[in-house]
């Protein structure tokens, strides 16, 4: 099982947890079922309808600032 948050053009969206297994599945498979769906994520890869896919970079930890 996996979980896709997603939202819509109208401010509406929340997460499924189904047995599709590609983000790229799972955009198709929302985009059928809800109206306006504008992002799809699954861990730091995403889908939008101007990037396509895509994946967000790793989070950096903080450095230690110099004293």
């Amino acid at each position: 099982m996996k979980s896709y948050i997603f939202a819509t053009d109208n401010d509406r969206g929340g997460v499924i947890l189904c047995d599709i297994d590609t983000l790229e599945d799972a955009v198709v498979y929302l985009q059928n079922r809800f109206k306006g769906v504008v992002r799809v994520e699954q861990g730091r890869r995403y889908w939008t309808p101007e990037e396509g896919f895509d994946e967000l970079d790793p989070v950096k930890p903080d450095l230690p600032v110099p004293d």
